[in-house]
């Protein structure tokens, strides 16, 4: 049986799964700042695939791997061919990517994917074309940033309140944030539909984007990156 690593190495949080054929048998989360502390307690795979947007943390996983059970790590390119032409100025993140190439194994050709991350990105893909897409600071992000370039206004943790209004600061904070967020990832969803006359799927990813997904009506998968990456390394073989 063939055993397959896949790695999603974020701002905040890393996401290792390991794969036995297609089948995610474990997902191991660390910290991505404390990452060679993780307890990865795995057996040696076959192969490692990882999308990184932290370039240090990408060197220190290909020590850890290469340590652990002398492997190089394969990291997503977006010259890798999987289905979908994607032409894009500067290097598109290997995480958007691996999101594009699930999107594409799960909703075909046309589709928009969106991910939930310190950053939330918005990708669109259209007769399996590459459209172009959007990056803005995620909720979490946004809360922290209040937090620290204000002198009175306090650090919370993003998490679901079912009112529109508060009546305390923290309340304010996380009500603005979610609600804020779902209101501008629901416009964008449909200016964008609206523009290309089409009525995309929207795929979801990342952070708080189950709930937000689930009131706006889009298919949320917590490991759909991980399920990305994993298409990928089907794609490419083992090296």
């Amino acid at each position: 049986m063939q055993r397959i690593l896949t790695c999603n190495i974020g701002n905040t949080n890393t996401q290792i799964a390991n794969w036995i054929e297609n089948r995610i048998e474990k997902v191991i989360q660390v910290d991505t700042q404390h990452l060679y502390k993780g307890k990865l307690n795995l057996k040696k795979p076959d192969a490692v695939f990882t999308a990184s947007t932290v370039p240090d943390k990408a060197e220190e996983w290909k020590r850890i791997v290469r340590n652990m059970w002398g492997l190089e790590v394969s990291f997503i390119s977006k010259r890798t061919n999987f289905g979908v032409e994607i032409e894009y100025k500067d290097n598109l993140g290997q995480d958007r990517i691996s999101n594009i190439a699930a999107g594409y194994l799960r909703a075909d050709n046309n589709f928009i994917v969106i991910d939930f991350g310190t950053a939330t990105t918005v990708d669109v893909v259209i007769d399996s074309r590459y459209m172009g897409g959007l990056i803005f600071a995620g909720i979490d992000l946004g809360l922290r940033a209040l937090y620290r370039y204000t002198s009175l206004l306090p650090r919370v943790e993003p998490k679901k309140v079912d009112k529109i209004l508060g009546k305390g600061t923290d309340e304010c904070l996380l009500l603005g944030a979610y609600w804020g967020e779902k209101t501008r990832i629901g416009g964008i969803v449909d200016r964008i539909r609206k523009e290309f006359k089409q009525d995309f799927p929207v795929l979801t990813t990342g952070g708080m984007g189950e709930e937000i997904s689930r009131e706006l009506g889009y298919r949320y998968d917590r490991w759909l990156t991980l399920r990305g990456i994993k298409y990928i390394a089907d794609k490419t073989g083992i090296p």
